[in-house]
């Protein structure tokens, strides 16, 4: 860059509405500039509206943490999965 407006500079980013299930699977590259921003209303529309996405999220079974001993209660037996990641 010249540091005269080229090509390098970043372009700006897109405003969408905040939309928890859009921004899940917004991709969202390390090397460069965030290309999309979410807006909320408010905090209480953006804490509404996760709140809402999360209840339809699916379940697989139900976690209860206990304060008393520091333990973790899982309602049914789960399998656990070791994600692999790409290498670059």
């Amino acid at each position: 860059g010249d540091g005269e407006g080229g090509d390098d500079l970043p372009r700006r980013p897109e405003i969408r509405p905040w939309d928890p299930s859009d921004a899940a699977v917004q991709d969202f590259p390390i090397t460069t500039y965030q290309p999309v921003y979410f807006l909320a209303e408010s905090l209480q529309d953006a804490k509404d509206r996760m709140r809402r996405y999360c209840e339809d999220l699916p379940r697989p079974f139900f976690a209860l943490y206990n304060s008393h001993n520091s333990t973790v209660h899982i309602d049914r037996p789960i399998r656990r999965s070791v994600l692999e990641m790409p290498r670059t």
